[in-house]
C-alpha cells in the first residue's frame, strides 16, 4: 500500500511538474515578445545611424512614448480610464548608475512634481503626480495624446533634416529654424 501511494505522488507531481513547465513556457514567450520588439526597433535605428531615437505606442488603455538619446531611454507611459488620464509613470535607464544616481538626486529635489521615486542599479522610476500629468495631458485622449507626440517626433525629424541639408538656409548656426 505504501508503494502505491510513493507511486501515485511521484505521478502526481511529475503531472504537475509537467503542466507548470507548459505554462512556464508561454508566459516566458509572452514576456519576450516585448523585448524582441524593442530589439527590431533598436536594430532600426542603428541602420539609420540615428544618435536620438523616438517612438509612440498606444498599448491598449495606454500611451508609451520612448525617447532614447545620449545612452538614456527614457520612457513615459499615460494610463487612461477611458478618455481621461489617470496616471503617468516615468522610468529613465542610464547607461552607469552614476548618472542614475545623479538623476534619482535631481529628482528628490523635485519631490513636489513626482510620487513614488525609486532607485535600482542605473534604473529610476516615479510616478508624475496627478496635477502634473494632468497639465502635460490637458485633457487629450489617448488617441489626441499618441497624435501629439506623433506630430513632435515627425517635427524633430523635420528640423533635423533640415539642419542636414547644408544646401538649404533654414536653420540658424545653433539649429533653430528662422
Amino acid at each position: 500500500m505504501g508503494k502505491i501511494m510513493t507511486v501515485m505522488s511521484v505521478a502526481v507531481l511529475m503531472a504537475a511538474m509537467t503542466g507548470c513547465n507548459s505554462n512556464y513556457n508561454e508566459v516566458k514567450k509572452a514576456m519576450d515578445e516585448p523585448m524582441k520588439q524593442e530589439r527590431r526597433f533598436m536594430d532600426e535605428a542603428i541602420r539609420q545611424h540615428s544618435p536620438d531615437v523616438q517612438r509612440v505606442d498606444l498599448i491598449g488603455n495606454t500611451v508609451v512614448y520612448t525617447h532614447i538619446f545620449d545612452g538614456i531611454v527614457d520612457v513615459k507611459t499615460y494610463t487612461y480610464d477611458g478618455d481621461i488620464c489617470v496616471e503617468a509613470e516615468r522610468v529613465y535607464t542610464f547607461p552607469t548608475q552614476m548618472s542614475a544616481l545623479r538623476h534619482y538626486r535631481n529628482a528628490i529635489e523635485r519631490a513636489e512634481l513626482y510620487d513614488n521615486i525609486e532607485l535600482f542599479n542605473n534604473q529610476v522610476k516615479y510616478n508624475l503626480k496627478e496635477a502634473q500629468h494632468k497639465l502635460e495631458t490637458k485633457g487629450l485622449t489617448k488617441e489626441q495624446l499618441k497624435a501629439k507626440f506623433d506630430k513632435q517626433i515627425a517635427d524633430a525629424k523635420a528640423d533635423m533634416k533640415c539642419c542636414d541639408d547644408k544646401s538649404k538656409d533654414c536653420c540658424k548656426k545653433d539649429n533653430v529654424k528662422k
